[in-house]
């Protein structure tokens, strides 16, 4: 039998009604309600968090640090956001038994990308990307980000992958650059420069004589 974790499974599925309108709600309404909750500081600290993260599972030590709120203020919305089966909690037993290592980590749900899709948060993922790749990090937040993890469910998983430029797309890209540069983008001949007529030193109204 393989000691490999099972896939998470997402609470999405047990949600019996939207938690932001059903179909009687009209989708301007549903709308403000969803930007309305979801940009609330911290909540939105916490989405910014989830999205560009490497793994898009977090630690509550990892939250703590990216996030400028308190321990206790983040915790209170990620059990907020997890009642609304927007993100889930992810656990990782094996790492229970070793310290200094997260066992718990949460990350968004089927219900979480789909909603964050719908309302084009998702956009975003290259940019926090590479800002959370340039961040500085602590010892201890470097073993929380290189610690093990369960798997996302599939759905989840597959809707915040996105291709990452290598480093030939880049070399793609400066070679285009050069040739754009070398090329001259109008088919107008070059302005030629004025003549030494001596008019310049002329009194205007000699000019229209």
């Amino acid at each position: 039998m393989s000691d490999a974790p099972e896939r998470a499974r997402s609470p999405s599925d047990d949600l019996s009604e939207d938690p932001f309108g059903d179909e009687d709600v009209l989708p301007f309404e549903k709308q403000r309600r969803v930007h309305e909750y979801l940009s609330q500081e911290t909540r939105h600290h916490i989405v910014q968090s989830i999205l560009g993260h490497p793994e898009h599972l977090l630690s509550l030590d990892e939250f703590a640090y990216l996030v400028p709120k308190n321990r206790s203020s983040i915790n209170d919305q990620l059990q907020d956001m997890r009642r609304k089966g927007i993100v889930e909690k992810y656990v990782h037993e094996p790492n229970r038994s070793t310290r200094g290592i997260p066992a718990g980590f949460w990350g968004l749900t089927d219900y979480g990308v789909t909603l964050l899709y719908e309302y084009k948060y998702l956009r975003g993922v290259p940019v926090l990307r590479a800002l959370q790749d340039h961040l500085h990090l602590n010892e201890q937040m470097q073993r929380h980000r290189s610690a093990a993890r369960p798997p996302l469910p599939d759905e989840v998983a597959d809707a915040l992958a996105f291709p990452e430029p290598d480093e030939a797309d880049f070399e793609e890209f400066d070679v285009s650059l050069e040739k754009l540069a070398s090329q001259r983008l109008f088919d107008a001949p070059p302005a030629e420069p004025p003549s030494d007529s001596g008019d310049d030193d002329r009194p205007i109204d000699e000019l229209f004589e």
